[in-house]
């Protein structure tokens, strides 16, 4: 029973921290998309040009989502089951 509980416990954290990457992958695009380092207030990212944290601070600064919830959750697992696809190949 543990070594069961143990086997699912490492399943879950590696789906967990693949999902997470997507969606910060994600966010990092749509940040590129609306050009969000230009007005982010993280100084890292304005001085990168780019979106190089993980507070996505510029795009909760935006009057609109860029996507909606639903078409982000989309998105997300759209790229999570390209990734799960490729590395069983």
């Amino acid at each position: 029973m543990r070594a069961e509980r143990r086997a699912e416990a490492e399943a879950l954290d590696a789906f967990s921290e693949v999902r997470d990457g997507c969606r910060r992958a994600v966010q990092r695009g749509l940040s590129a998309y609306v050009n969000g380092a230009r007005d982010c207030p993280m100084k890292v990212c304005r001085r990168a040009r780019d979106c190089v944290s993980d507070s996505f601070a510029c795009l909760t600064r935006r009057r609109r989502p860029v996507l909606s919830p639903l078409d982000e959750t989309i998105a997300i697992d759209g790229l999570y089951q390209f990734i799960t696809e490729t590395e069983r190949t």
